[in-house]
């Protein structure tokens, strides 16, 4: 994937956001291997999301959703977003930087990038929507 080096993707207080094909990594930031294959592993999640995307889209136009249906191209980004939201109001949203930082830890797509951020050979043996065995469990580490 493309390294794109900048002052605005992403939001300040993060190192990089992958948007397939490129990986947005903030100015002033180190961006290592571990940083590099925890953004690459989302990259692999969200090539696994396209044919969704496509197939929601197509369905959406046919049914005469018109231009709307190009939304459901972002399904990875709405899942995201969607997810990290449950997870606020299933822990009881305080207002607290804590909370909102523990749900985004707990999102699937997440929690499949943190465990096997470390393991180099990952990438090459990594089942297909393996991030989905997430969805239900909880992220133990503080």
């Amino acid at each position: 994937m493309r390294k794109v080096y900048n002052d605005i993707i992403p939001f300040e207080g993060f190192i990089a956001m992958t948007v397939f094909p490129f990986i947005f990594i903030r100015n002033g930031c180190t961006f290592n291997e571990v940083d590099e294959r925890h953004e690459t592993i989302h990259g692999e999640q969200q090539k696994e999301m396209l044919p969704v995307s496509i197939a929601l889209a197509l369905i959406l136009f046919l049914f005469g959703c018109g231009w709307w249906s190009l939304l459901a191209l972002a399904i990875y980004y709405e899942w995201y977003v969607a997810e990290w939201l449950v997870r606020i109001m299933l822990m009881g949203f305080s207002g607290d930087w804590w909370n909102t930082h523990k749900a985004y830890r707990e999102i699937s797509f997440e929690q499949e990038a943190y465990f096997f951020q470390g393991d180099p050979s990952y990438l090459d043996r990594r089942s297909r929507y393996l991030w989905f065995r997430y969805l239900f469990k909880r992220y133990n580490k503080q």
